[in-house]
C-alpha cells in the first residue's frame, strides 16, 4: 500500500498536467481557458511545489476530482467542435446528456473521491491507512447510504475518517444531482435543459418553479431535522455520562446518519446500549421514519397541518406512501413483537419489547441500525426481516428498495386481475398502465439481480453458511445495513461483489439497466398489432 501511495503521489501532478494541456488544446482560447479550467491551474500550482509529497497529492486530487464531476453538468454556454473532436467525444456526450447514466456516473465519481480519501493514512487512527478493497467499501456504502462496514468506525477511522464517512453520508443521502442544483441556485447559475429534465425527473416536478422550490426544500428540510436529531441526541448521550463536546458530535453524527438511513454508528455494538433508552431510540425512530417517507411527502403533510386542512386533501402519492408505510411497520412490529417474545426479547420487560420490536420494525426501512443482535433470532424472523428490507422506504426519499409505492401498485394490480377488474384503482384514482408495467418490471429486475448476486456470493464466499449471505445481500441490494456479522469476514471478491450490489441498490436497478441499455432520442415509434398468448 505505502508503494502504491508513492506511486499516486508522483504521477498525480503528471495527470493533472496533461489534463490542463489538453483542456487547453480544447479551449477557443485564453481567457476560454482560465474562466473554465482556472480550478485546475490552482490545483496544479501547489502540486508541482510539494511534488512527492504522500499526503498532499490525494487531497487535492481529490478536490479536482470532485470539481470535474460537478463540472459535468455545466453545458449552460454554447460549444463548438469541429467534426473530427465530436467524433471522438459522441460516447462521452452521449453519457452526460443522458439523466441515468449521469446519475450513475455522478455515484461512481463520489464513491472515487471517497475512496481516495479514505485511503490517506491521515483516515486511520494507527496512521497507516487500509487496503483499497476496504476503502472503496466503505465509501460506496456511506456515499449508497448502506451502512454495511468491513471496518470499524469507531476503533479504526480517526476523526478525519469519520468526517469523510459522514461527508459521504450527506451527499448520499442527498444525492449529488440536487447539490449540484443547489448550488447553481445558490450562486444564481441558470441551469441548462438538460438538468431541469433530469431534475424534473428525479423529483417528479412538472415547471421549472416547483423544481427550483423542491430542491430548496429538500436542502431545508434535511438540515432542519437533522439539527433537531442532533440536539436531542446530545441531550440524550448527556444524560448517559458522555461529556458536552463527545455527546454533540455522537448526537450529529447518529443524527446524519438516521436521516439519511445509512446505519452507521460510532459504537462497536450499534445502538444495542440503548436499547431501553426511549429518548436515543425515539428520536432515532422518527428520524429514520422522516428519511423514509420522502421529502415530496414531508412538504405536502407539512402544508396540510399548517393550512388546517383535512387529511383527504393529501395527493395521491402521499396517501400511498402514509398508508403503506405505516401498514408495513405495524406488520414488522408485530412479527419481531410476536415472533421473538419469547426469544431475544424473552429478558426485556413489556415496555422494553415494544421499544425494540418498533425499532426494529422501523430500522428495516434501509436503515441499518440494531438494538439487539440480529444472531440472537430465530431464523423465520430473518427470513421476515429480509422481506421488508427488499421492499424498503419511497421513492424521493433517502431510503432504498424497491419502494413502497412499487409494492401498492402490485397489491392493487393483483387485487385487479382476481377481480376480473379493467383498471388498477387506488384511492378512487385510475393507475396508469404504463405505471403498473414499469412497477412490475422493476420488482422483477430487482429480483433477478439478487438472485443473481446471491449465486455469486454463495460462489465467492463458499465458507459463510446460505442465511447469513441471503441477508446480506438483500441488506446490501436494499441499501439497508442490517448483517448478521459476516461482512468483515468478506474475501475480496465478496467485498467488490456487495459494493457494486450497494450501488445498483442505491441508483436502483431498473435506472441501471435504462443507463447501460438507453438509446438515443430520434428512432419513430412503430405501433404494431395486438397479440394474444395464453398465460397462468
Amino acid at each position: 500500500m505505502a508503494g502504491l501511495l508513492e506511486a499516486g503521489a508522483f504521477f498525480v501532478p503528471l495527470v493533472l498536467f496533461l489534463v490542463v494541456i489538453v483542456n487547453y488544446m480544447n479551449s477557443h482560447g485564453f481567457e476560454e481557458f482560465l474562466r473554465k479550467y482556472v480550478f485546475s491551474i490552482i490545483v496544479f500550482v501547489p502540486l508541482l511545489i510539494t511534488w512527492g509529497d504522500l499526503e498532499f497529492p490525494f487531497w487535492l486530487s481529490s478536490a479536482h476530482l470532485l470539481s470535474s464531476v460537478l463540472s459535468l453538468y455545466d453545458d449552460n454556454e454554447e460549444q463548438s467542435y469541429d467534426e473530427d473532436f465530436k467524433e471522438k467525444s459522441q460516447f462521452f456526450h452521449g453519457i452526460i446528456n443522458r439523466p441515468h447514466q449521469m446519475v450513475l456516473f455522478s455515484f461512481t465519481g463520489v464513491i472515487l473521491l471517497g475512496t481516495f480519501l479514505l485511503l490517506l493514512p491521515v483516515s486511520s487512527i494507527d496512521g497507516k491507512g487500509m487496503t483499497f478493497s476496504d476503502a472503496l467499501f466503505m465509501a460506496t456504502s456511506a456515499t449508497c447510504v448502506t451502512g454495511l462496514s468491513t471496518l470499524s468506525i469507531a476503533t479504526k477511522f480517526s476523526l478525519f475518517g469519520q468526517m469523510v464517512i459522514l461527508f459521504l453520508i450527506q451527499i448520499g443521502g442527498l444525492s449529488i444531482m440536487t447539490l449540484y442544483s443547489l448550488s447553481a441556485i445558490l450562486l444564481g447559475k441558470s441551469m441548462g435543459l438538460k438538468d431541469r429534465i433530469t431534475m424534473q425527473g428525479l423529483l417528479d416536478v412538472s415547471s421549472l418553479e416547483d423544481l427550483f422550490i423542491i430542491i430548496v426544500d429538500i436542502v431545508k428540510y434535511t438540515f432542519l431535522i437533522e439539527l433537531w436529531g442532533g440536539i436531542v441526541l446530545t441531550i440524550g448521550f448527556t444524560f448517559e455520562g458522555f461529556e458536552f463536546g463527545q455527546a454533540l458530535y455522537y448526537g450529529f453524527f447518529h443524527a446524519i446518519s438516521a436521516f439519511c438511513n445509512a446505519g452507521f454508528s460510532l459504537f462497536e455494538t450499534s445502538l444495542e446500549s440503548y436499547a431501553t433508552k426511549p429518548l436515543i431510540n425515539g428520536t432515532i425512530v422518527i428520524l429514520v421514519f422522516l428519511g423514509g417517507l420522502g421529502f415530496i411527502v414531508m412538504k405536502e403533510i407539512q402544508e396540510v397541518v399548517r393550512s388546517g386542512k383535512s387529511i383527504v386533501r393529501l395527493g395521491l402519492h402521499t396517501k400511498v406512501v402514509v398508508t403503506t408505510t405505516v401498514l408495513l411497520t405495524i406488520t414488522g412490529f408485530l412479527f419481531i413483537f410476536f415472533g421473538e417474545f419469547l426469544n431475544a426479547l424473552d429478558h426485556f420487560t413489556l415496555f422494553e419489547k415494544f421499544q425494540v420490536a418498533l425499532f426494529q420494525s422501523v430500522t428495516l426501512r434501509t436503515a441499518g441500525f440494531n438494538t439487539i443482535p440480529l444472531t440472537n433470532l430465530n431464523n423465520y424472523t430473518l427470513y421476515a426481516m429480509t422481506l421488508f428490507m427488499f421492499i424498503g422506504g419511497s421513492p424521493g426519499s433517502t431510503a432504498g428498495g424497491i419502494k413502497s409505492t412499487t409494492l401498492a401498485i402490485l397489491v392493487q394490480s393483483i387485487k385487479s386481475t382476481l377481480k376480473s377488474e379493467k383498471d388498477v384503482i387506488v384511492f378512487g384514482r385510475k393507475i396508469p398502465g404504463q405505471l403498473v408495467v414499469r412497477a412490475t418490471a422493476l420488482t422483477f429486475i430487482s429480483i433477478l439481480f439478487t438472485s443473481f448476486f446471491i449465486l455469486v456470493m454463495m460462489k465467492l464466499e463458499p465458507e459463510q453458511e446460505f442465511l447469513p449471505l441471503f441477508f446480506e445481500v438483500i441488506s446490501a441490494g436494499g441499501t439497508v445495513g442490517l448483517s448478521l456479522g459476516i461482512t468483515p469476514q468478506l474475501t475480496l471478491m465478496g467485498k467488490f461483489a456487495i459494493s457494486a450490489l450497494m450501488l445498483v441498490g442505491r441508483i436502483g436497478p431498473l435506472t441501471l439497466m435504462l443507463a447501460i441499455g438507453q438509446k438515443s432520442m430520434g428512432s419513430g415509434k412503430i405501433d404494431y398489432p395486438d397479440g394474444r398468448i395464453m398465460i397462468g
